[in-house]
């Protein structure tokens, strides 16, 4: 069988995953062996307090052209991807969760990649497991990011893709403390392409992402990637203010024409809660993007990696062009 000549690396962030760990390399291994004469597994543990690093640095002794980077601390899975990217080296960069995407459609997602879509993107087929009110809010969330935002994130899309060098390259040119590699992929422009897939389990008992921690995600990519939510609070403002400065000129009137004036504790009740319902929104709102404005602009590194570990053999053949001088001739190609 002939193997192809691109140099393909994978990342895959882990994370308390010393139960799954070695059957997930092991087949990604297996499946990156039969394919390319040249490629890379990096491996990038986000603090494990289990004995993951452990267990994978056992392997690096085993297993050919493997790297493991562990992170000083959890950073989340966003930062981990993108040390991950940072230390790629391959042509096509495959990301890859290991507890639910499937090694073996690696190959021809990398294919469809070196077909002309630059950033091949995975896509469940069904979101099985999850409760109607999840269902119905992701429904929600893509269709306000696509039709309103514009951020064209496919619809139940995954971390799991393929990158070209230059999307790769694009995308670590980013340095937003934010790190929402769904919306990156999108951002740099570069022509993508949906990819169905089922999700496999490796666990018994498939960990589950909380309605909470759905909601924050959600949250934190909107208030990311985009002033909207602060510009409609900033037009309901503005049409309550002159809903208010309307209601003064009727009290105006009233006091004016009418020689009687009730005391009117309902309608100023009414007010009172309608303007401190407003005025929490509008904190809670400015809160976020303050929040955020103070995050972007600390000085401080995206992760701290306590060291990196290389098995006995880094890359398969050591004869292969340089790898940005591969992506140049491609891209001029």
């Amino acid at each position: 069988m002939t193997l192809s000549d691109c140099f393909v690396s994978v990342v895959a962030p882990l994370s308390e995953d010393a139960d799954i760990a070695e059957s997930f390399i092991r087949e990604t291994s297996e499946v990156l062996k039969r394919s390319y004469a040249n490629y890379e597994i990096v491996l990038v543990d986000d603090g494990s307090s289990d004995d993951t690093v452990a267990r994978v640095s056992a392997l690096l002794t085993q297993i050919d052209c493997m790297r493991l980077l562990p992170l000083s601390r959890k950073f989340g899975v966003e930062v981990a991807i993108s040390a991950g990217l940072d230390s790629a080296i391959g042509d096509y960069v495959a990301v890859v969760m290991p507890d639910t995407d499937p090694p073996a459609l690696i190959p021809r997602m990398v294919e469809r990649s070196r077909q002309g879509h630059r950033t091949v993107v995975g896509v469940r087929r069904s979101r099985g497991g999850e409760g109607p009110l999840q269902r119905l809010g992701a429904a929600l969330f893509y269709r306000y990011c696509n039709r309103v935002l514009k951020l064209a994130i496919p619809a139940n899309s995954t971390y799991f893709r393929v990158l070209s060098r230059q999307a790769v390259n694009a995308i670590t040119q980013i340095r937003d403390r934010a790190r929402f590699l769904r919306v990156f992929s999108a951002d740099v422009g570069f022509a993508a392409e949906p990819f169905e897939y089922d999700f496999v389990q490796r666990r018994a008992r498939p960990r589950k992402r909380s309605l909470f921690d759905a909601v924050g995600l959600a949250i934190g990519i909107v208030v990311a990637n985009t002033t909207h939510p602060l510009r409609v609070a900033s037009w309901l403002g503005f049409v309550l203010s002159l809903l208010n400065l309307l209601y003064i000129g009727y009290i105006g009137a009233i006091l004016l024409f009418k020689q009687q004036v009730a005391e009117g504790w309902a309608t100023l009740s009414l007010q009172s809660a309608v303007m401190f319902f407003c005025l929490f929104l509008f904190v809670t709102v400015l809160c976020e993007y303050v929040g955020r404005i103070l995050s972007e602009v600390r000085s401080r590194p995206h992760y701290f990696a306590l060291d990196e570990r290389n098995s006995s053999v880094v890359i398969a053949n050591e004869q292969r062009k340089n790898v940005t001088t591969r992506a140049s001739e491609e891209a001029g190609s």
